[in-house]
């Protein structure tokens, strides 16, 4: 289930951070890298916003430190199953 969202473009995530290697992280602070991730979902299944939000907070307590973009991913969607 996450490949479809993973296998995505990711470049105008990767170009909007602020540090190259930082782009391979997601961070729970921003609220952009929230909504980005949000629609990348959306993109591929139907599911409610609010659910999406739950699970991406879900994850952001549970996966600890820096949270790898694929591990971070590869956590929510596998709570929106």
């Amino acid at each position: 289930m996450p490949n479809k969202v993973l296998n995505e473009e990711w470049s105008d995530y990767d170009n909007r951070k602020k540090k190259a290697v930082d782009s391979y992280f997601f961070s729970c602070t921003e609220s952009w890298e929230e909504d980005y991730l949000v629609k990348k979902i959306q993109k591929h299944y139907a599911l409610p916003e609010a659910k999406i939000r739950y699970a991406i907070k879900e994850c952001c307590n549970t996966v600890p430190g820096n949270k790898p973009r694929d591990k971070f991913v590869q956590c929510v969607m596998s709570k929106l199953k």
